[in-house]
C-alpha cells in the first residue's frame, strides 16, 4: 500500500500507472510490455463473499474513468481456479524510481479528479483481506525467462515459496539444478523467479509460470515423470534434501488470467489481442 496527498489508502494493483508501458506505447516497433519486469508489485485479494459483482462493476468503472481521462493507470488481473474470491493483480516496473513516480502521479491524477477518490475507496470495502509484496526479478534461478511474454498468459501458475533465513543460497541452488534439468530435457516451460522486497519476509520467493491453457498442467505432470526418468533420483533426491532443510512452506496456485478484471495498456494488449479484446471496459 502507499498513502497518496489526500490520505486516502490506495489498493498499488488497482490505481497504478505502469511507467513501463507508457515508454513502450512510444515505440510500437516493440512489444516490450508483456517481458517479466525488473520490479513486480505483486497483491493478492479474497474479496468479500457474494460481493464479486460488486465489485468487478466497481473496477470497470473506475477504469472506465481512466480511459475518458486518459490516465495511463492499467493492471492485470486473475481469478483463483480454487474459489471465486481469490484474485491476483499485478504491476510492472522498471525500477524503484518509475515507482515513485508512479506514486506522484497518481496523487496529481486523483487531485485533478477528487470523484475519483470515493471510489476507490469503496472498493476497499469488498476485500476482506489483502497482501501487498515488492519483488525484485532474481536472474539465474529461473528457466528460459526472457522468454516469457505475460501478454499471451491465459493461466498464471504462482508458487510462493517461504525459505528458513540463511538458506537463500540453498533455494538458489535447487533452482538451478532444476533448471539445467529441464534444459537437458528442452522442455517448453519457461518460468520466473522473484523474491520479496517489501510487504513479506524477505526471504519469500515467488515463481511465476505463465501458460496458455490448462493442458499444460498435464504437460507439467508428464514432464516431471519424464525428469525423474531422465535424471534418475539424483535431482530429485537433492531437491527434497533441500526442501526439507531450508524451506518453511511452498503454496501453489492456478489463476485464470480475466481480461474483463485487468485494465491493460494498447501494447500489452497487441501480444494477443484476440484474448485480451474479448472483454472491453
Amino acid at each position: 500500500m502507499i498513502r497518496n496527498v489526500l490520505g486516502l489508502t490506495i489498493v498499488l494493483a488497482t490505481c497504478l500507472l505502469s511507467p513501463r508501458a507508457v515508454r513502450a506505447q512510444a515505440n510500437q516497433a516493440l512489444n516490450l510490455a508483456g517481458q517479466p519486469p525488473e520490479i513486480l508489485n505483486i497483491v493478492h485479494q479474497e474479496l468479500v463473499l457474494g460481493k464479486d459483482a460488486s465489485y468487478q462493476e466497481l473496477l470497470t468503472a473506475i477504469a472506465r474513468n481512466y480511459e475518458r481521462a486518459r490516465t495511463p493507470v492499467y493492471w492485470f488481473g486473475g481469478q483463483s481456479l480454487s474459489g471465486p474470491s481469490g484474485v491476483i493483480y499485478l504491476n510492472f516496473f522498471d525500477t524503484f524510481a518509475d515507482m515513485e513516480a508512479t506514486s506522484d502521479a497518481l496523487a496529481k491524477s486523483n487531485a485533478a479528479h477528487p470523484e475519483w477518490v470515493p471510489m476507490q475507496e469503496r472498493l476497499l470495502t469488498f476485500v476482506s483481506s489483502e497482501t501487498n509484496e515488492i519483488a525484485v526479478r532474481r536472474d539465474g534461478i529461473g528457466y528460459r525467462a526472457a522468454s516469457i511474454d505475460f501478454s499471451k498468459a491465459h493461466i498464471l501458475r504462482v508458487a510462493t515459496i517461504h525459505v528458513r533465513q540463511g538458506h537463500e543460497e540453498e533455494f538458489a541452488e535447487a533452482m538451478r539444478d532444476l533448471s539445467a534439468a529441464y534444459a537437458r530435457l528442452n522442455a517448453d516451460a519457461p518460468w520466473v523467479t522473484y523474491q520479496v522486497n517489501a510487504g513479506a519476509p524477505s526471504t519469500t520467493f515467488v515463481i511465476f509460470m505463465p501458460m496458455r491453457s490448462l493442458k499444460e498442467m498435464d504437460d507439467y505432470i508428464a514432464r516431471t515423470k519424464a525428469l525423474r526418468d531422465a535424471e534418475g533420483t539424483t535431482v530429485d533426491s537433492r531437491l527434497q534434501e533441500i526442501a526439507r532443510n531450508a524451506y518453511i512452506s511452498w503454496d501453489s496456485e492456478l489463476y485464470m488470467v480475466n481480461p474483463a478484471a485487468s485494465h491493460i495498456s494498447d501494447d500489452f494488449a497487441a501480444g494477443d489481442p484476440g484474448f485480451w479484446k474479448s472483454t472491453q471496459h
